[in-house]
């Protein structure tokens, strides 16, 4: 399997990093281990910034890596300022999810999905509590394909800012 890259020029915040140490679901004997409740550190309403999840302990001994990730708010509710994944991607290791909005007073829930090289595949529910200290707002506009497909800090582009893309369409990533 290959491993992760190091990727040029951003790296994630180790302050909204969290560290899945083992499946939360893991089952032992037909024991099912107590589940606790994921949290990442809470945002204000206004804030966009980037949340990352540490998955080395799930894929430990596994000689696996990720290969892929998405994310969603089952919880937004339609409005402008919701909560919102403005793009996710694998970046030195690690799921990186860029997050922007937020309604004050409200916990979130982000669903991830994590893909591995050899086919694992986990999905699993992240908090999100959002501060009261300033108004909401709706989250900026991240750079993206003409097709609205975000492009994150680590996509490979031509010296002019294009995105080098797929034959699909897709932009190369530097994972």
């Amino acid at each position: 399997m290959t491993a992760p890259l190091l990727s040029p020029g951003w790296q994630p915040s180790p302050a909204r990093m969290i560290k899945l140490a083992a499946v939360p679901d893991l089952r032992l004997r037909g024991l099912v281990a107590c589940q606790a409740q994921l949290s990442w550190a809470p945002k204000s309403g206004a804030d966009n910034l980037d949340f990352s999840l540490d998955a080395s302990g799930w894929l430990k001994g596994t000689e696996d890596y990720l290969a892929c990730v998405s994310a969603c708010v089952p919880t937004a509710t339609g409005l402008e300022t919701d909560l919102r994944v403005l793009w996710a991607t694998v970046m030195s290791g690690l799921a990186c999810f860029f997050l922007g909005g937020g309604i004050p007073g409200t916990v979130q829930t982000v669903q991830l999905t994590l893909v591995t090289q050899q086919g694992r595949r986990l999905t699993l529910p992240v908090s999100v509590a959002i501060r009261t200290d300033s108004a909401a707002a709706p989250p900026v506009c991240v750079p993206h394909l003409a097709d609205g497909t975000p492009l994150p800090p680590n996509t490979l582009s031509l010296q002019n800012d294009v995105a080098l893309t797929t034959n699909d369409g897709k932009p190369y990533l530097i994972a």
